[in-house]
């Protein structure tokens, strides 16, 4: 049964992305999110990149809060980008961090000292060859597409954060509660019975149509939590602002607008759609502030 672990490769130099993502894996997709696999045996490797950045970082910000690792590449000059990159993967508190740059120890300390998560992070002047991890089971599929495939039936493609089997059945969001069955499992276009976490699907549904479905965030488990209300404790970084009122929240691969109210250190979220509970924070983005000012807001801690 393959499982794998997801990487995002973040850095203001989009030349520096691609040669990063070349040495861990081979390009497979090239959709807003460019795609990048490394097979070993059952083992998968998913590098994730998006050159939209800096004019767009909810994409980035999709991508990183799928991943369990986040490779940071910090030039020797510094620009506000970079300040913004390494507060992204503050904010979502990625497991595993490793930072590539031809700076020094004492002044890689000195520029992310003062984010509470990167107390650990692994430097490196290249990047290094890495260690098979599995991504954690939070009972849910996260979704990216929906289609029609001829002689198929409605297919469904994302990431598996859940061992899923053929003839399973998965609750869909933000269907009220709609329930479908796996009809079959493709991992690399090959067949398979099972799948485990952290690979690239696509699933084959049983008995339900695009049109039913083409909203689809996520397939989740019946025991996984779901609101749309969240109330939580929120960190708000000293050089940004989070709006009272609408702002963007990033729940395992999806920006979703939702409105926020403060109240000193507490925070309530009220989204219009149902929201997975499967982490312990959520990262508020405020994408409508001046260029050059942070985008990544915060975080609300549950």
């Amino acid at each position: 049964m393959y499982y794998g672990s997801i990487i995002t490769v973040l850095s203001s130099d989009k030349n520096k992305l691609t040669g990063i993502a070349e040495k861990l894996g081979k390009l497979h997709e090239t959709a807003k999110t460019k795609i990048y696999y490394r097979k070993k045996g059952e083992y998968i490797r998913s590098i994730l990149l998006t050159t939209e950045y800096p004019e767009k970082i909810i994409d980035l910000a999709e991508a990183l809060s799928l991943s369990s690792t986040a490779i940071l590449y910090i030039p020797e000059t510094l620009t506000w980008m970079d300040g913004e990159l390494a507060l992204l993967i503050d904010s979502l508190n990625t497991h595993n961090k490793i930072v590539i740059s031809n700076l020094d120890q004492g002044k890689i300390n000195n520029i992310l000292g003062s984010l509470s998560s990167f107390t650990k992070f692994d430097l490196y002047n290249d990047i290094p060859d890495l260690s098979e991890t599995e991504e954690e089971d939070k009972g849910i599929v996260y979704v990216d597409r929906v289609f029609t495939v001829k002689g198929v039936g409605t297919v469904v493609t994302g990431f598996s954060f859940t061992n899923v089997e053929v003839h399973e059945k998965l609750v869909a969001l933000p269907y009220n509660n709609k329930e479908v069955e796996i009809k079959s499992i493709q991992v690399l276009d090959e067949d398979q019975k099972s799948v485990s976490t952290g690979v690239r699907i696509g699933f084959a549904l049983k008995n339900v149509k695009e049109e039913e479905i083409e909203d689809l965030l996520y397939l989740v488990k019946p025991n996984v939590k779901v609101v749309k209300e969240i109330e939580g404790q929120i960190t708000n970084y000293k050089w940004s602002t989070i709006n009272q009122g609408q702002n963007h929240i990033i729940v395992k691969g999806h920006g979703i607008a939702a409105n926020i109210k403060v109240d000193n250190q507490k925070a309530k979220i009220m989204s219009s759609v149902p929201i997975p509970i499967v982490d312990n924070r959520i990262l508020v983005l405020n994408v409508n502030v001046r260029q050059g000012k942070p985008r990544v807001a915060g975080y609300i801690s549950l």
